[in-house]
């Protein structure tokens, strides 16, 4: 049997095929992963001073065993790991050693569903309301919160002098359905009846444990996998699923941040296209970089393509800005750090009047360009999120300052706001080789003019890698400002 490991933040790290190596600072974790006959490969770490995740987790995967630093390591069931004396991850389980330990890529897919269960306990205390107050009030009219008043129905009536009505409201919320996710990792070339089989067992675990409350599935991207959590709702619970998932202080675990159901749209979604990027590759095609010096980041998690002639408005010919701020504003919405609404241009421009003395005198409907600067004042003031900005005096300068933009999408994840001459762009990619200089740019142009379609946008290269010479010629040798957004963190994120 072999032992391997995804690389897994403040944990395991190396390149796929590697010998992993473990972080220094490890301590002691619970190790969750997929068993087989000939391998034991770890998902992911967890703290280990919480309970055994078992419940959490999806079928397919399960506690394999724990990790400890070597002088705290104890013989026990499962997998027993630990970090040797060349910094490399190496196991044990019943009595055989494994290791040292290779990272890998899982190949298997995620495959989920829902149930809904109608609970009927309200049904009995219904009964005994209406047994209470029939006998008395023969023309008994009923209602309960969220009910309406059909057609025809008779008018409710009320007697001044006594205070008599044969109106009673029930005082009973109608119990909404109660939703459990299931969901369970399958082999990537599984079939449609072998992944039924495998959701069909994952259904089966679900119920078993009774829930007395909603399951949902989340996919947090620092974690790596799927995990099923119930009462999200509560703040100290989800402060302590941070704590045991080792997440960051982000909204990684709202109910807003479960996934949508198949087939649904995220709930804060607007119908405009998310993440038209995702179809252009880690690199472009004519990429010349070496694998071994080039770094590659992008934006992590989901936000909108907005562009000029949205939401009937037309922009053409002087709303990029504002177009390449509501991008931005909807990575901070759909990935629940506002719960503001994504501001229309003319909304946009009565703020920054407001707010921008240097545009008390903006007149609400012009035509008026903004830059980089108040896209900045507005994210400010709007979302309360502070920013960075990035002044490059020309293209050339830009390539030199690659390796921060690099390292903002690294850490903080969000789209970069660019200001190139007389245009604007949206920054959501990038490609470096630290040996050549070379850069490539993976950009969401807001000049793009048509319907909603993915097939012109990228094949007319309106998202798509960009080399430097496309700035050079947008900008004609000027400046370029970037604003760079950055990452509300805290307890108050959670």
């Amino acid at each position: 049997m072999r032992l391997t490991a995804k690389p897994i933040s403040g944990f395991v790290s190396g390149a796929d095929g590697s010998v992993a190596a473990v972080a220094p600072e490890a301590g002691a974790l619970w190790l969750v992963g997929r068993r087989s006959p000939e391998e034991l490969c770890i998902w992911s770490a967890w703290d280990s001073t919480g309970f055994p995740p078992s419940e959490l987790l999806p079928h397919g995967l399960e506690v394999l065993g724990r990790f400890a630093p070597a002088e705290l390591r104890a013989k026990g069931e499962g997998l027993t790991a630990w970090r040797d004396e060349g910094g490399q991850l190496c196991g044990e389980i019943a009595g055989q050693q494994l290791g040292p330990c290779q990272v890998v890529e899982p190949t298997e897919v995620l495959v989920r569903s829902s149930l809904e269960l109608l609970p009927t306990s309200e049904l009995p205390e219904l009964r005994f309301l209406l047994g209470n107050s029939a006998p008395s009030l023969p023309e008994l009219r009923a209602g309960s919160a969220g009910s309406a008043k059909m057609e025809g129905a008779v008018e409710v009536l009320f007697d001044s002098d006594t205070g008599r009505t044969n109106f009673l409201s029930l005082g009973s919320e109608m119990i909404p359905p109660l939703r459990l996710d299931f969901a369970a990792y399958v082999a990537k070339g599984a079939s449609a009846a072998q992944a039924a089989e495998q959701l069909t067992a994952a259904a089966q675990t679900q119920l078993a444990k009774r829930p007395s409350a909603a399951v949902r599935c989340y996919l947090p991207e620092t974690l790596g996998h799927a995990v099923l959590l119930g009462a999200t709702e509560d703040p100290l619970w989800r402060k302590e699923l941070h704590r045991l998932l080792r997440l960051p202080e982000e909204p990684l675990l709202l109910p807003g941040a479960a996934l949508p159901l198949p087939g649904q749209a995220h709930p804060c979604a607007t119908g405009k296209p998310t993440n038209p990027h995702s179809s252009c590759g880690p690199q472009p095609g004519w990429w010349k970089g070496s694998q071994d010096t080039t770094g590659r980041a992008f934006v992590r998690g989901l936000y909108e393509y907005n562009h000029y002639m949205q939401d009937s408005f037309d922009d053409n010919g002087w709303g990029c800005a504002y177009r390449s701020l509501q991008t931005c504003v909807s990575w901070y919405r759909l990935q629940h750090y506002s719960g503001e609404a994504v501001p229309s241009i003319p909304e946009i421009q009565r703020l920054l009047k407001r707010i921008d003395e240097a545009h008390k005198d903006l007149e609400v409907g012009s035509k008026k360009w903004i830059g980089t600067v108040e896209g900045m004042y507005l994210l400010q003031e709007y979302l309360k999120v502070d920013c960075k900005m990035m002044y490059c005096q020309d293209a050339a300068d830009m390539a030199s300052q690659a390796p921060q933009m690099l390292q903002h999408l690294k850490t903080e994840g969000t789209p970069i706001m660019m200001g190139a001459g007389m245009y604007a762009y949206t920054l959501v990619g990038l490609c470096f080789d630290s040996a050549s200089g070379e850069v490539a740019y993976l950009i969401v142009d807001p000049h793009y003019t048509g319907q909603d379609d993915l097939k012109p946008i990228l094949q007319k290269g309106w998202v798509g890698w960009k080399n430097l010479e496309f700035f050079e010629k947008s900008t004609e040798g000027s400046f370029i400002n970037c604003c760079l957004p950055l990452v509300p963190r805290g307890p108050g994120c959670l």
